[in-house]
């Protein structure tokens, strides 16, 4: 806050500054165009023979002439030499006045000044590439070795070819330039002395009033690193501070009831999950399975779906636990699930109904769902056929499957299932390994007509 203050006035003080010097600019030039109008009366005042031409505002824009000004026939003819004229100008100004004469080339020399000297100085235009204005112009004039902020009057003939002109000057840039540096430290100096002082007094104001602002910190931060524990300080205050407070401790008690509410629902979201998936494959369990094939079917007697409904059984499973044990058949069970996963498409969801039991559902929309189904049930054949490792050794075990299709083998579950779980006995007695879709008329095979029946 403090930075911003004191960013702020030196910000004001800048561009205060910055109003001054332009100010100041702005003022040299009405000076020196004021002074060329003087100079330019002075002169019509003696010399009849000049006229001037002005602008809108009825400023004098440039002096014409038939004849040359302030040479010696313009003496003999007004009787008065050109110094007696720039002195009558510069008793107005308070300033230097010359009186100069171009050549052919536009080049400038003074004739006179308003003290009858300064003959023969060299005028020149700095930043105008040496182009003689031939109007009115202020700004700044090299006259000789100096430099002054001056009004140049131009004298142009009748043809509008440039014989001279009036040049008077507010200052020269020694001068002028070097009253305005002292104004600008004066200034400057009287800011920083200001600013020193109001800084302090901000500084002391701010100590004063926010001393627990960095306790209040401290108790934020604590909260942000989850410590709820912590005591909220200066709540007893009634001014903004003690607000402050009061906001903070009510925030403590929101961080606290939010992270009660959040372990709430944490719980539950595990209490549901375990509810719905089984604890050691991470599938879905048969109730959150038989969920998903309700909702199924019931997009399948709206007709907006239809699916393939999957039981797979593995074969030998019985084998690995009594041979190598449970914690091998739980292996085995979780390596199941991670196989088959890789083979589903997005929509397909694959279930562990309980035991070595698994159930699959796929979506077949479209007219394939018959290759659809085989495809997929054909991939998880293969792949379940692979050896499985344990301990080090290899673990051969296999998979039958049985497959009916809503809505062509039914769209109630009892049914749809009683129809996959005949298909499944009928790949069985087939001679495992192997898959089996339901068929109308299918029945239970005996064992010599097992292998009729298999796909």
């Amino acid at each position: 806050m403090l930075a911003s203050v004191m960013l702020a006035y030196a910000l004001g003080a800048g561009t205060a500054l910055f109003i001054m010097v332009r100010g100041q600019s702005r003022q040299w030039e009405h000076d020196a165009g004021l002074y060329a109008q003087v100079a330019s009366t002075a002169l019509r005042g003696i010399y009849t023979f000049v006229s001037v031409h002005v602008d809108r505002d009825g400023r004098v824009d440039w002096i014409e002439t038939g004849r040359p000004v302030g040479d010696d026939q313009s003496v003999v003819t007004t009787g008065f030499m050109p110094a007696d004229v720039l002195a009558l100008a510069s008793a107005q100004t308070g300033q230097d006045v010359w009186l100069v004469t171009a050549d052919e080339a536009g080049r400038l020399t003074s004739l006179s000044d308003s003290q009858g000297q300064g003959s023969g100085l060299r005028f020149a235009f700095p930043g105008s590439e040496n182009q003689t204005p031939r109007r009115l112009f202020t700004g700044w004039i090299e006259a000789g070795s100096e430099t002054h902020f001056a009004g140049f009057m131009p004298i142009l003939s009748k043809t509008g070819q440039l014989m001279g002109g009036l040049v008077a000057s507010v200052g020269s840039a020694e001068v002028l330039l070097a009253a305005r540096n002292q104004a600008l430290w004066m200034l400057t100096l009287l800011m920083l002395v200001t600013l020193a002082a109001s800084a302090l007094v901000v500084a002391i104001a701010l100590r004063r009033a926010f001393r627990p602002i960095p306790a209040l910190t401290g108790v934020l931060t604590a909260l942000a690193g989850n410590d709820t524990g912590v005591r909220i300080p200066f709540q007893e205050r009634t001014d903004e501070l003690g607000r402050l407070a009061v906001a903070i401790e009510t925030l403590r008690c929101a961080v606290v009831e939010r992270g009660r509410l959040r372990r709430i629902g944490e719980h539950a979201a595990v209490m549901e999950h375990r509810a719905h998936h089984d604890s050691l494959t991470g599938l879905p369990n048969r109730a959150r399975f038989t969920a998903l094939l309700d909702a199924a079917l019931e997009r399948t007697t709206a007709g907006l779906a239809a699916y393939n409904l999957m039981l797979l059984d593995l074969d030998r499973f019985k084998e690995v636990n009594d041979t190598l044990g449970h914690a091998a058949g739980d292996a085995v069970l979780v390596e199941v699930g991670r196989r088959i996963a890789p083979l589903l498409a997005p929509d397909d969801v694959v279930a562990r109904l309980g035991g070595d039991e698994f159930a699959l559902l796929q979506r077949a929309d479209g007219n394939d769902g018959v290759p659809r189904a085989e495809r997929l049930a054909h991939a998880i054949v293969a792949s379940l056929a692979r050896p499985l490792a344990h301990g080090g050794a290899p673990v051969s075990i296999g998979v039958s499957i049985g497959i009916a299709g809503a809505p062509e083998d039914g769209v109630e579950r009892s049914v749809l299932l009683e129809r996959a779980d005949l298909a499944l006995y009928v790949a069985k007695k087939a001679g495992r390994g192997r898959f089996a879709r339901y068929r109308p008329g299918m029945t239970m095979p005996a064992e010599s007509e097992g292998a009729a029946q298999a796909a």
